[in-house]
């Protein structure tokens, strides 16, 4: 079966329409890739119904769910045991522990499932071990995972896996600001104008941002303020708001603005474990405790 148009809606964060091609295709009950995509969409659009497929890998989404929920990963851990090799149950498992910032945890059944026999979801297994090992601040172990892979004799990417690999690798380079001013950032300057969504854009921003195009940032942010995508693609806008607004905040401060307090309370407001929220605090609770140290 040809996954090309569902990976290719849904690494593009176009969301919707990869449900759609899930939904039309044969099989979708029981073939794997979908019941992966299917699940994973569902969750990003936040309309994931548990219990409305009995194959095992839609159970452990099930528990997977339930685990974003209570934030208790016991039963999805105890299901994915020490024993499976299944890069699509990995991912779910390594997925969740990186929730709970478990890194090293998770990167090792990331790369317990990449050095396996098991192929079908090897791709996607790869793209969530160079993010974590990323996360994990581990830029030159994620390199080496993404190079080991790559380099295999056998290693042959097919075009419904080549935006997953060309991902990974645009990962690494953004990382290590390799590229900025060039391969990387026409990528995802190719992105944004092929596939115009929320999430192209926002790469796209970051590009930016990391180069201090300023002005080109901005026009990112009138654009995606426009009713093209405020409007008409409400649901990403919701989805990706928290996204959007930790990339105003590093604008605002690039700009001198004015309004960096209130976009961070606006973040806060929102999503409260939101990284660059969690960073606010941590350096402003580190600023009052030198102030008290040399004020007493």
């Amino acid at each position: 079966m040809d996954y090309f148009a569902i990976k290719q809606n849904y690494y593009s964060g176009n969301y919707v329409d990869a449900l759609k091609e899930i939904e039309s295709s044969h099989g979708s009950d029981s073939d794997e890739t979908l019941i992966f995509y299917r699940s994973k969409v569902q969750l990003a659009l936040q309309k994931y119904t548990p219990g409305t497929n009995s194959t095992r890998l839609a159970k452990l989404f099930d528990l997977y769910y339930s685990f974003l929920q209570s934030k208790d990963i016991s039963e999805l851990k105890a299901e994915v045991n020490e024993e499976s090799t299944k890069p699509y149950e990995l991912n779910i498992l390594a997925t969740a522990l990186a929730i709970l910032g478990k890194l090293d945890d998770a990167l090792k059944y990331c790369v317990k499932g990449i050095d396996s026999e098991e192929q079908l979801g090897k791709t996607e297994l790869l793209l969530c071990a160079v993010e974590v090992a990323l996360l994990n601040g581990k830029f030159s172990i994620a390199s080496t995972i993404f190079e080991n892979y790559t380099s295999l004799d056998d290693f042959a990417v097919s075009s419904e896996n080549e935006l997953i690999i060309n991902l990974a690798e645009s990962y690494i380079k953004f990382a290590t600001n390799k590229d900025t001013t060039g391969s990387n950032f026409y990528y995802y300057e190719e992105l944004a104008q092929t596939f115009p969504t929320w999430k192209t854009q926002l790469g796209l921003m970051n590009l930016h941002l990391q180069q201090g195009n300023i002005v080109e940032a901005q026009g990112i942010v009138d654009l995606l303020e426009s009713d093209y995508y405020s409007v008409n693609q409400k649901e990403a806008a919701d989805l990706y708001k928290p996204h959007f607004l930790a990339n105003k905040i590093t604008l605002s401060i690039m700009q001198g603005a004015s309004n960096t307090e209130d976009l961070k309370n606006q973040l806060a407001d929102l999503d409260p474990e939101h990284s660059l929220i969690k960073s606010d605090k941590q350096v402003n609770a580190k600023f009052d405790e030198i102030v008290a140290r040399y004020s007493s």
